[in-house]
């Protein structure tokens, strides 16, 4: 996965972290299955630790696609003619 494609510059040392963290526990969760029913608490502590890390990649994509969303909009009124700051001004009126 290029991280930097899907999360913002900022993030990418937590998204780095937590993408890191998932596959580790995605190959946890394999490994203790594999050896039975010993291991498989163990594999449901890490499932749990899986999901985790992947909630947070998700809440880090979204706030960069919220970003994205954002200054395509404000492009899009700059190339329309609208000023921002008349928007802004409307805004907390």
């Amino acid at each position: 996965m290029k991280l930097h494609e899907h999360f913002l510059p900022n993030d990418l040392y937590e998204a780095s972290k937590e993408f890191h963290s998932f596959k580790d526990c995605l190959a946890l969760v394999t490994a203790h299955i594999d050896k039975g029913e010993i291991e498989i608490e163990l594999a449901q502590h890490r499932s749990v630790d899986m999901i985790k890390s992947l909630h947070e990649l998700v809440q880090l994509a979204r706030k960069k696609n919220e970003i994205d969303r954002r200054n395509r909009l404000l492009e899009q009124m700059g190339a329309a003619g609208i000023n921002i700051q008349v928007v802004r001004m409307y805004k907390h009126e």
